[in-house]
């Protein structure tokens, strides 16, 4: 699990922002510093001479392709180029050449922690005397901590039934299974029908619920639940109309709780012949000599899924329990910023499977803003348990060693298939290992001070 709930690993570089911003810096004043909320409001003096130099080289780089009449582009005179610019326009592009040499300097000088790119304006400029800007930006929010050690939590026992191990060996020899198709009987219970489906709510055919030769296999219930109940029994080119309830849950939203009439003719029914489960079959899919070894196996690897599932679930239970005791007013910058990482990482996952973003917004019928205000909640849970594990990780004193980037260095080249050495390379790399660590730690630091009982 990551350390913030479902956080994904794709490396991203987190270099201060306005790291671009890296100009020779300037001598400047700040002559008042406001803070509401989480906005700072700031405002600097700046040498004039500074605003001088920076609308020279403005007017410089104009003049070298204004068209003037009478002159080649470049070669017109100082005070033609000057009656001929927009003086206003050129004076607000030397303010933001200022604030571009100055940022660097006024983050030092200010102390603080931007979320987002600021917005400035001129105040007052004086020629020859003054050049004044004010400035308006999202900074880190203050996080008031509330109660993260003794936090009582239950871990799932991650016992393995032998039933569990039945159900996982039958998953295997269904998957090795072989087909045949059947022309004398009916359709029955784990089948292969082959179906033309219609279905209708209030007599209009919906086409996510209808499709022609769909091989469907009878007792996963996979068009709606009780669907296959009246499949079973029907004969090759039997035509059969039902009714159905969907649930509540039904994965279609706009579908539940509705009443749907199917039409459905049976095409095709295939008999699956499963293996016989033995020895010589585990010999062929495996590496083990028997069936117990196999078994043992098996027993081994869903013990240590549930138990990591169960750790992991146990995390989330004391996290939540953190988060909602602590008091803390979360930039909108953060959440916007995090969905947008959301959505790279959605982009990505649909990229591995063949698939679009576009074409999957596209399915659930619904817009890109719509998209975005359903991953909100997440995001902002993912900011949220991103920001207190920092904080408790800075509370703590929680160290972070050379060791320590060595390992989990090692673990993201192998997650994402980038040499390390190639990893090294990219700025921001080791600031974000330490990031991920310490608030992995921090994580660690709330389950082992917590009081856990064992179910």
């Amino acid at each position: 699990m990551s350390p913030c709930q479902g956080e994904g690993r794709e490396f991203e570089s987190h270099r201060p922002l306005f790291i671009l911003l890296n100009g020779r810096g300037t001598k400047l004043k700040i002559l008042k510093q406001d803070k509401k909320g989480n906005k700072v409001s700031i405002e600097i003096d700046v040498p004039y001479e500074e605003f001088a130099k920076a609308l020279d080289k403005v007017i410089a780089d104009i003049s070298s392709t204004m068209k003037v009449p009478g002159f080649r582009p470049g070669k017109a005179p100082s005070n033609i180029i000057k009656q001929n610019l927009n003086m206003e326009f050129a004076k607000e592009k030397a303010v933001d050449l200022v604030v571009e040499q100055s940022y660097p300097e006024i983050l030092k000088q200010t102390a603080i922690e931007p979320v987002d790119y600021p917005s400035w304006k001129p105040v007052a400029i004086e020629d020859g005397v003054k050049c004044v800007i004010s400035f308006e930006v999202e900074v880190m929010p203050e996080i008031k901590l509330g109660k993260y050690t003794g936090i009582k939590g239950e871990r799932k026992n991650s016992d393995v039934e032998e039933k569990e191990i039945d159900d996982y060996i039958k998953m295997i020899t269904e998957e090795s299974s072989q087909v045949s198709e059947v022309k004398d009987r009916a359709v029955k219970n784990g089948d292969i029908a082959e179906l033309n489906i219609t279905g209708k709510i209030a007599d209009k055919v919906e086409s996510r619920l209808s499709q022609n030769n769909l091989p469907i296999l009878i007792g996963d219930n996979r068009v709606a639940p009780g669907f296959d109940a009246n499949i079973e029994g029907m004969a090759i080119g039997d035509t059969k109309e039902f009714s159905i309830s969907l649930p509540a849950d039904y994965y279609i939203k706009e579908f539940a709780e509705q009443e749907v009439s199917f039409t459905v003719t049976v095409l095709k029914i295939l008999e699956r012949i499963m293996p016989e489960f033995n020895d010589e079959f585990v010999k062929k899919i495996s590496s083990f000599a028997n069936v117990a070894e196999y078994r043992e196996d098996v027993k081994k690897r869903i013990g240590d899924f549930k138990k990591h599932k169960n750790d992991d679930e146990l995390k989330d239970s004391l996290l939540d329990q953190v988060m909602n005791s602590c008091e803390i007013d979360i930039p909108n910058a953060l959440i916007a910023r995090e969905i947008e990482t959301m959505v790279s990482e959605l982009k990505m996952n649909l990229d591995r499977q063949g698939l679009t973003i576009e074409n999957y917004i596209k399915s659930r019928q619904m817009a890109p803003q719509d998209l975005k205000k359903e991953l909100e909640p997440s995001a902002l849970k993912r900011v949220k348990a991103r920001l207190v594990l920092k904080e408790i990780s800075d509370k703590e004193k929680i160290e972070f060693s050379d060791s320590d980037f060595t390992e989990e260095l090692k673990l993201l080249s192998k997650e994402m298939n980038v040499p390390e050495a190639e990893l090294m390379t990219r700025e921001g790399i080791r600031e974000y290992i330490k990031d991920y660590v310490l608030r992995r730690k921090a994580l660690d630091f709330i389950v082992e001070n917590a009081k856990i009982k064992e179910k």
